[in-house]
């Protein structure tokens, strides 16, 4: 007797259709076994209505009505731990993306507060409504010159990204990151004025033709540049120029994370860091561990500062709970992002660590966030304890003040 067990593609419609149009996400859904790995390994499930099972279930029977609900989809916070864990290679957060798309073009998406962040994007060239004119402040509290391109040419950019260099509170990534680089000899400059958002926060909310369009228009100001690699230290950029930008238009440019970049040069012995007294745990970032497959690069660097010890959680590397900040869900849940931030937070306490490391500046922000809310340990980004261990680290709060010449950057103090 044969069994009744199996993928349910006889059941599928024309939504499933319409929405995958030969996509090789929507021919993988076609493979669902509707096991419920997906939604018992989701961060989200136990604080929402959001069962991905469920979704692909509706997807494969027609449930157009059913599934196309944004107060269910926007609460996916793109960390694709379903999709690493699914024995059928479903790539479900893919499909999430899909249905954003399809809601967006009906006009039921994306959330108010995400679309205020897209326009802040269309308008301001970042998520965060600032001007233009103070992208590189940041910069002017490096000592020396920090080159500004293409006005001037160097073999690496450095892009730190709208949160980087707009934020006051993680404006100090971006200023460890320009003063180790610059402690190893690297030979790099940033954009300044002239940089602007990668478009990952209209990609994750479904604003599928603002993200092409900022995307190109980037390419084309990032091949204009004569670099051969970019630098960034945070994870959503990096996983947006790696493996979104090469789909959108010719990028040949090499793309590291700051962890792969320190990982490097600490092996060419360009950087020798000094000893640092603490015990510590690190947290992968969802963007550049299940979606990038960096996980040994940051764990290099820890191990080779003198005196740290690392006490690894229980869960690490694609395997690592997700700490709630990506996929538009922090800016559109906040109070949920948090809480799922919580429960990282705990697993972290359990270690004994003194601090606990990563190095995505929203994972900081929403794990710093979940230690004010309830116990936790504080949050430091890698580059900012690298930069320690070489006897860098400075006050790295905002600074005012106009703007710095064309063509150059005076960090001098």
């Amino acid at each position: 007797m044969a069994s009744d067990k199996g993928p349910i593609t006889e059941l599928t419609g024309e939504f499933l259709e319409e929405l995958v149009a030969g996509s090789p996400v929507g021919e993988k859904v076609r493979s669902c076994l509707q096991c419920g790995t997906c939604t018992a390994s989701c961060p989200v499930a136990e604080f929402s209505d959001l069962s991905p099972r469920e979704i692909v279930r509706m997807v494969l029977t027609g449930g157009r009505e059913e599934v196309l609900h944004p107060e269910v989809l926007y609460f996916c916070s793109a960390c694709y731990s379903c999709a690493v864990r699914c024995p059928m290679g479903v790539r479900l957060t893919e499909l999430i993306n899909l249905l954003r798309d399809v809601m967006v073009a009906e006009g039921a998406g994306p959330l108010e507060a995400q679309a205020d962040m897209v326009k802040s994007v269309e308008n301001y060239d970042n998520p965060w409504q600032m001007p233009r004119a103070q992208r590189d402040r940041w910069s002017r509290r490096v000592k020396g010159k920090v080159k500004v391109l293409p006005k001037q040419k160097a073999e690496v950019l450095y892009y730190p990204g709208c949160t980087a260099a707009y934020l006051p509170n993680m404006q100090k990534v971006a200023l460890a990151t320009a003063r180790v680089l610059g402690a190893a000899g690297v030979d790099f400059g940033i954009m300044g004025r002239e940089e602007i958002c990668c478009g990952s926060t209209e990609m994750r909310v479904g604003m599928k033709d603002v993200f092409l369009a900022q995307a190109g228009k980037n390419i084309e100001k990032l091949n204009a540049l004569g670099v051969g690699t970019i630098i960034t230290a945070c994870s959503g950029c990096f996983g947006i120029m790696k493996h979104e930008y090469p789909k959108v238009a010719p990028f040949e440019i090499e793309v590291l994370h700051a962890s792969e970049a320190l990982d490097s040069l600490i092996r060419e012995g360009r950087l020798q860091p000094g000893p640092v007294e603490r015990r510590v745990t690190y947290h992968d970032p969802c963007h550049l561990a299940r979606h990038g497959g960096v996980v040994d690069a940051p764990r290099n660097v820890l191990a080779a500062i003198p005196g740290i010890e690392v006490v690894e959680m229980a869960r690490t590397g694609t395997n690592a709970r997700c700490c709630g900040g990506g996929g538009g869900l922090r800016t559109g849940h906040t109070d949920t992002a948090v809480a799922i931030a919580g429960k990282r937070q705990a697993e972290a306490v359990e270690t004994g660590a003194e601090a606990l490391i990563t190095c995505c500046p929203f994972c900081e922000m929403n794990l710093t966030d979940a230690a004010a809310a309830g116990p936790g340990l504080p949050v430091i980004d890698l580059m900012e304890l690298v930069a320690e261990s070489l006897g860098l680290a400075e006050d790295a709060g905002a600074t005012g003040g106009e703007g710095p010449a064309d063509g150059e950057v005076d960090g001098s103090d």
